[in-house]
């Protein structure tokens, strides 16, 4: 990840259930993952999705997530 990739993320404080914490911690380990990166990406991807769904299935250009 590049260093003017870094500049335009934003920190996200979150608050889960501890099984659904305790099972990201198991996947992201399984991944070789921090769970901060595994999160990261689950998000994207869901709302990568969700704009895909919206627009009629059309995917999302690069730079709207």
């Amino acid at each position: 990840m590049g260093e003017s990739m870094m500049m335009d993320m934003k920190r996200l404080a979150a608050y889960l259930p501890d099984p659904v914490y305790e099972e990201l911690e198991k996947w992201a380990t399984e991944e070789k993952r921090s769970l901060s990166n595994l999160v990261g990406y689950l998000l994207e991807a869901a709302v990568r999705e969700r704009q895909k769904r919206e627009s009629g299935g059309q995917p999302p250009a690069n730079d709207e997530v």
